[in-house]
């Protein structure tokens, strides 16, 4: 018989039998545990009657206690003492708002008083010269035999079309009518005497004021001197010929002038070219259009006949008598300006006609934010360098009003209010007789990169006696070249083609166009005599003290590449660097240069307000 085999212990089986006892022998020490410490704590010392006599002592306290609400941080509101506040009178600033729920029909009037005048803005200056129209039977020419012309110069045999070379700057500027005009609305529209003649802005004069700026001294450090222009303006009206330059600028940017007074936009001398942009202020005051101009120079023939007489005038007569008057009126300018400038600002309501279908286009209106300030200094030297500054006068709109109608009654004592002085132009150097234009430039060869670069230039000479204008072509002209030249073949276009005309006038009597009869030999034009010049060319000094300092450009881009083709070949843009007898360096451009040589050389072709194309206008000379 085998032995019985010994069982293996099993743990899980182990704990799942014994379970029972396994938690009884852990929950004993336990619970012996907190029955110690049970015994660790004090017994309670609060028995029923100490309870009760505690309570009792309390309720005591609270109802034997003073406190305040204050105390208790409690905020109590005192209606008794606010009811008592119906009784006072309720104070309306407490309660007022910006807002007027109802607003009076009528608004409050308001006591006149000082209002701020703005001045000239924006003061550009320009230098030019050409050659002006003047009157022979003026005293003026006559005092020129003696010699004392001024600034002009003369010749003795003056005839008709007689004319003379004049030197000038140009200063131009923006008058902020929309901004002052909103000044006078403001002060004055709700005021207890509304003028409509008064309170509207009358410009009636302006002081100019020159300083020279001399090299090596600070540009900003100025002696400022006043100019005597009205004076000026009588001699020079009184020499100039009839037939003023028509303006250019439309009538519509002109301050209405007061019968009287002088108007703000200098007039035009009566030149043989046409005036440019140097007399407008472009973008802000524009030039006229073509068609406009036709329309302005018909007028200017009819207001022409009207300007007969001219009466001297001071300062003193326009600045007393503010608001206009019938006395010391400035004569044939003065009314117009020479451009249609008249109280009602002539040209708003213009039409035009066009062609011989007469149609009628009516000029839309122009909104103007600025009036033109305008004036012509022709008291200046050449190579001197200057800038300028102005201020206005406007007729004072409390003017001799009774004290009881204005804020303080010194208001009404001054004829007049002044503004406060411009900011200064930019400078602007005179130009002598003779000036230089850049009309080409060569670049350095690449093949021979040891040549230097050169420029073709136009050397000019303006001659101030009778305003005419001759010139001489320089091939090549390189750096460090000054252009004095002396006794050049000069040549002036429009006197050779005049030559040309009388040629053909005084040969053969019968009509050009006649044709010969069939088998007879052709006219035979008139010869020329051996001592009869070919051309009205001279010899002259042509001394401009311009040095050439540095040129760039004159690259060719690109070559045309057939010889049929008749465009030129592109090259990179010339420009000129020069040194001018003032000390100011200037770069010249071929692009703008070549366009006036072209005008030089062939002036009948420019659309000119005068007879021929002599000077030059507003050439700016910029540092």
């Amino acid at each position: 018989m085998k032995p019985n085999k010994k069982k293996k212990f099993d743990i899980a089986l182990f704990f799942i039998e014994n379970v029972e006892k396994i938690v009884l022998v852990l929950v004993i020490p336990l619970a012996i545990y907190i029955a110690y410490l049970g015994t660790q704590y004090e017994p309670l010392a609060w028995q029923p009657d100490a309870l009760v006599k505690a309570a009792d002592n309390a309720n005591n306290t609270i109802k034997t206690s003073e406190r305040k609400a204050v105390d208790e941080g409690v905020s109590i509101i005192t209606y008794d003492v606010k009811a008592t506040w119906i009784k006072a009178k309720i104070r309306s600033e407490y309660y007022r708002t910006e807002t007027q729920w109802l607003p009076s029909l009528f608004p409050e009037k308001n006591k006149r008083s000082a209002v701020n005048v703005l001045p000239v803005k924006e003061l550009k200056a320009q230098a030019g010269l050409g050659a002006v129209s003047i009157n022979p039977s003026s005293p003026l020419v006559s005092a020129a035999e003696t010699g004392n012309t001024g600034n002009s110069a003369m010749t003795g045999n003056l005839g008709t079309g007689a004319r003379i070379g004049e030197r000038w700057a140009i200063i131009t500027g923006l008058i902020p009518i929309k901004q002052q005009l909103n000044l006078y609305i403001d002060k004055f529209s709700s005021s207890v005497l509304p003028d409509a003649l008064r309170d509207m802005p009358t410009y009636i004069l302006y002081d100019v004021e020159r300083a020279e700026v001399i090299p090596g001294k600070n540009p900003d450090d100025l002696e400022w001197k006043r100019l005597d222009f009205l004076t000026e303006f009588l001699q020079k009206r009184s020499l100039w010929s009839g037939n003023a330059a028509v303006d250019p600028v439309d009538p519509a940017f002109f301050a209405p002038q007061v019968p009287g007074k002088f108007p703000m936009a200098y007039p035009l001398p009566p030149v043989t070219k046409k005036f440019n942009e140097e007399v407008a202020h472009p973008p802000f005051i524009p030039m006229l259009t073509d068609s406009q101009m036709d329309i302005l120079k018909q007028n200017e023939k009819i207001n022409e006949r009207l300007r007969k007489e001219m009466f001297d005038i001071k300062p003193e007569d326009i600045l007393d008598s503010p608001f206009g008057g019938s006395e010391n009126r400035i004569g044939s300018a003065g009314s117009t300006g020479s451009s249609g400038m008249d109280g009602n600002t002539q040209g708003r309501n213009r039409r035009l006609r066009r062609g011989a279908e007469q149609e009628e286009e009516e000029i839309k209106p122009v909104l103007v934010d600025s009036y033109l300030f305008r004036f012509l200094d022709f008291k200046v030297e050449p190579g001197k360098t200057y800038r300028y500054r102005v201020r206005l006068y406007l007729a004072n709109p409390n003017y001799r009003l009774a004290p009881n109608f204005l804020e303080d009654e010194t208001l009404s004592k001054e004829p007049y209010l002044v503004t406060e002085f411009s900011t200064p132009s930019n400078m602007v150097t005179i130009p002598l007789e003779s000036r230089v234009l850049t009309t080409d430039v060569f670049a350095t060869d690449p093949k021979q990169p040891w040549t230097e670069p050169a420029a073709s230039i136009m050397a000019v000479h303006f001659d101030l006696a009778d305003g005419s204008e001759w010139y001489v072509e320089k091939g090549r002209v390189y750096r460090g070249s000054t252009i004095n030249y002396k006794r050049q073949d000069v040549t002036n276009p429009l006197l050779e083609k005049q030559t040309t005309v009388s040629d053909m006038e005084s040969g053969s009597s019968s009509s050009p166009s006649r044709t010969p009869p069939r088998g007879s030999r052709p006219a035979t034009p008139p010869s020329r005599t051996k001592n009869e010049p070919k051309t009205t060319g001279k010899q002259l000094d042509i001394v401009s003290e311009v040095c050439v300092l540095d040129m760039k450009g004159g690259e060719a881009l690109y070559k045309v590449p057939t010889a049929a083709q008749k465009a030129p070949d592109l090259k990179s843009p010339g420009r000129v660097m020069v040194l001018e007898p003032s000390g100011n360096i200037l770069i010249r451009t071929v692009k703008i240069d070549l366009t006036e040589a072209e005008t030089i050389k062939n002036p009948t072709a420019v659309n000119n307000l005068g007879s021929g194309s002599m000077g030059y206008m507003g050439s700016g000379m910029e540092n």
